[in-house]
């Protein structure tokens, strides 16, 4: 039996969507992507809805064709909104009706769901290759942190990200005194969406497996070249941060604050987020067991 998954992730400052076959007890992770955008008035509607056209046609057109490849049995999909859509605006409602037009071309259905439920689901992919950690989810208007000792989660919940008005470093301090024995014995796992493409994109890899290291010195090196160097230049050198500079200096600027705060040289990226998450829960809805996550192209 091969199931169909694809997953949708309306965020703050991106969308993202993942592609996914399912067989053997296995999730196999085909194809992810994603867009940045910026909604803050009335006129950003107009690029907001060109940017979601072609990210829903590309959708559309690698469901097609692994529907051609392999016998899919059954088709299952989720499309979430987070922060930005849990507050109540005429430009929100505007935005889900954007949404929702487009959404029609590919069969799913939209919902917002509550910070908690964002946190349980982003931390779902992390629990098949974690017993204990702490989960960090840096987003772009909320930020998320799950501990999980013992198989006992707590959750700790933030209305404010990466890219609010002002980082909120307070918490931090308090976060460290308070949980000092499990930092010390868990892993440290940063999550993000497009965040996480960005950091990884510090040394130009694509990474072939779901967690990469990074060291906090080489971050602290590539905020250092941002904050520096001219617009031009850091475009030159680093492509992908075309859109996204500043929202890239205000991650790396919370990340690397938090590390020093903490006294870690290095953590880990995850590179499983909410979009893992949703399709690991449209299985557990439906029953189906899931022994496995792996990566793979459409052939294979």
């Amino acid at each position: 039996m091969t199931y169909l998954i694809y997953t949708i992730d309306f965020g703050s400052n991106s969308n993202k969507y993942l592609v996914a076959i399912y067989r053997n007890k296995t999730l196999k992770i085909l194809k992810k992507d994603s867009i940045v955008h910026k909604i803050k008035k009335n006129k950003d509607i107009e690029e907001y809805e060109k940017k979601l056209e072609i990210l829903i046609k590309n959708l559309k057109t690698e469901i097609e064709t692994i529907k051609k490849m392999h016998k899919i049995r059954k088709i299952f999909s989720s499309s979430v909104g987070t922060e930005f859509y849990r507050l109540e605006s005429t430009i929100r409602d505007k935005i889900i009706e954007t949404n929702q037009k487009y959404l029609k071309n590919i069969d799913t259905n939209f919902r917002v769901i509550s910070q908690e439920e964002e946190s349980k689901l982003s931390s779902k992919g992390i629990d098949f290759f974690f017993k204990e950690y702490i989960a960090i989810d840096l987003g772009g208007a909320s930020t998320e942190i799950t501990i999980k000792t013992n198989n006992i989660y707590k959750k700790f919940l933030y209305k404010f990200g990466c890219l609010s008005e002002e980082n909120n470093y307070n918490f931090i301090n308090n976060f460290i005194n308070f949980h000092k024995q499990n930092i010390k014995n868990a892993e440290l796992i940063l999550i993000g969406g497009s965040f996480i493409a960005t950091l990884l994109s510090i040394k130009k890899i694509k990474s072939t497996k779901f967690f990469y290291t990074l060291e906090t010195q080489e971050m602290e090196r590539f905020f250092k070249l941002i904050i520096n160097k001219k617009e031009k230049e850091i475009s030159a050198i680093y492509p992908f941060l075309k859109d996204r500079e500043e929202s890239v200096k205000k991650a790396l600027d919370f990340i690397i604050h938090l590390l020093n705060s903490i006294g870690i040289k290095k953590t880990r990226i995850s590179l499983l987020t909410l979009l893992e998450g949703l399709a690991i829960d449209l299985l557990e809805l439906n029953k189906i067991e899931l022994n496995k996550i792996t990566k793979g192209r459409k052939r294979e």
